[in-house]
């Protein structure tokens, strides 16, 4: 056999520790094999795919592989033999191999495979037959490896037990001879944090003081990068969402989206409290939660009254256009109003077209500030409470009359003890009774189902005094609590007029 000259295709699936050992391997083995031939090696350096399945189920782009059949499409290939180690290097997927072999066919290009010690022609049927049938076998090798591996990740699921990366939050223990898992456990530093960042989200934090305050406490991320080309941005706004959405931090195992079975792991929040979260963080009645990088406090809150879209920010020319003593116009003095976002000449419910609604921004913040603040600071609030509490408005009220009996009984004592200088005599009241109102709050929180936010901030009683220091994305979360206000037009004999408009908003309150 005259000599020949050989280029080699490397592949390996899984190369964890990133050495390309195997493909070193392979391509030693290649070279003994080829120089036993008496055949030349390509001068350029062999096609490598590290870390690259190649069955149907990968993931990530075999770049070389692709080269290599761009090299056979355009002759640009130079070589006589394509050298793989074992047929199953080339391809897992019949169809991919199967046009890998039509390629050598069409350019002369014969195919070694160096664990069969056998050089292979796709131009003979016979050669090419053998050539098809390893992609077969290969193929079929994969799929039952596949679906052995999904059974056993299922099985392992519906009996709790962890897959995969180990979870922020907790650690693994694994016997020191035969590496097996013992359990797993909460991590001492960790796992603090996880349900730091789900209590503060009830008390009404946001997910962006949250982050920025993990990062200036220099906590390090969940995901730290390991790559030094990637970038860590620690700790986001997302990041903290996305943890507290995991059911695995309730003792939940999920697999493919789906709760199977309690975890084998301690619940790091126990399941009412995260479920009351989920509500939180994300609740049925609205998609959008990220008001971190809200600048206004009613944008996609408020609504337009005609088409029911939500409310942007604008800017609106104040007073007429102005000249300067050269005869120049002045800058105008603008405002910024909330307009409705619904799309420029679309009809409303009335039929008409074009623009439907727009209120100034500071008379609107301060009207809604206004409805929402006196709503809250109503004694009946709780018992106000809308849909998600129907059903329970006797009983809440019922609740709100044992309460409202405690702090009369209380007022009688205080009276009757000022009356007699028996402040001891209030004091053991005191002792008693609140207790009780305590308890009886308690059940009437239960009752009313809403954003414990708004029951901390009740609990607190200077709901306006809160109200003057607080940030503005707790503000937003506030108001998206308790209403969805609707911004009407002008109504007649109001246009022309100054000052706050109130009968054009709807409260809507839930």
């Amino acid at each position: 056999m005259s000599e020949l000259s050989v280029r080699e295709y490397l592949r390996v699936s899984k190369d964890r520790k990133q050495t390309g050992k195997s493909p070193d391997q392979q391509h030693d083995e290649n070279v003994t094999s080829i120089e036993r031939q008496g055949w030349t090696l390509h001068p350029d350096p062999p096609y490598r795919d590290t870390d690259r399945s190649a069955s149907r189920y990968a993931t990530k782009a075999r770049e070389d592989f692709k080269r290599l059949i761009d090299d056979l499409e355009s002759s640009a290939f130079g070589a006589d033999v394509l050298a793989i180690w074992e047929s199953s290097r080339g391809s897992r997927r019949v169809g991919e191999w199967v046009d890998l072999v039509d390629l050598c066919k069409a350019r002369g290009v014969r195919i070694w495979v160096t664990t069969h010690g056998r050089l292979y022609d796709p131009a003979n049927a016979r050669d090419r037959r053998s050539l098809l049938e390893d992609a077969v076998d290969a193929e079929y090798e994969s799929e039952k490896t596949s679906e052995r591996i999904r059974r056993d990740v299922r099985a392992a699921a519906e009996k709790g037990k962890p897959h995969g990366k180990n979870l922020f939050g907790y650690q693994r223990v694994y016997d020191e001879q035969t590496r097996e898992l013992l359990r797993v456990e909460a991590h001492p530093e960790q796992a603090p944090i996880v349900q730091e960042a789900a209590r503060r989200i009830l008390d009404g934090d946001t997910f962006y003081a949250i982050a920025r305050d993990f990062n200036e406490r220099g906590i390090a991320s969940r995901r730290p990068t390991r790559k030094a080309h990637r970038e860590n941005y620690g700790w986001t706004p997302p990041a903290v969402k996305q943890m507290l959405s995991m059911p695995a931090y309730a003792g939940q195992r999920q697999h493919r989206g789906e709760i199977v079975a309690e975890a084998v792991w301690p619940a790091l929040i126990d399941l009412p409290t995260w479920e009351k979260l989920q509500i939180v963080m994300s609740p049925p009645d609205r998609k959008r939660t990220n008001d971190w990088p809200a600048k206004h406090l009613l944008t996609g809150i408020a609504l337009c009254g005609v088409c029911e879209a939500p409310m942007r920010v604008g800017k609106q020319n104040a007073g007429v256009k102005k000249i300067d003593d050269e005869g120049s116009p002045l800058p105008r003095a603008t405002y910024n109003t909330y307009v409705c976002s619904g799309v420029p000449g679309r009809p409303g419910p009335d039929g008409k077209k074009g623009f439907h609604v727009a209120m100034r921004e500071t008379h609107l913040d301060v009207a809604v500030t206004e409805l929402v603040l006196t709503r809250l600071e109503r004694p009946d609030f709780l018992a106000m409470v809308g849909e998600r509490g129907e059903g329970n408005d006797t009983e809440r009220r019922e609740v709100l009359e044992e309460i409202a009996g405690y702090h009369a009984y209380l007022n009688e004592v205080r009276a009757d003890a000022a009356a007699k200088l028996r402040f001891n005599l209030l004091l053991d009241q005191e002792a008693r009774i609140e207790p009780m109102i305590k308890a009886a709050q308690a059940r009437l929180e239960k009752l009313s189902e809403i954003d414990p936010f708004v029951l901390t901030l009740l609990a607190g009683g200077a709901i306006r005094l809160e109200w003057t220091d607080m940030e503005l994305a707790k503000k937003r979360r506030l108001i998206r609590a308790v209403m969805a206000p609707r911004i009407n037009r002008i109504g007649k004999g109001w246009a022309g007029h100054k000052g706050i408009n109130y009968e054009r908003i709807e409260p809507g309150w839930r």
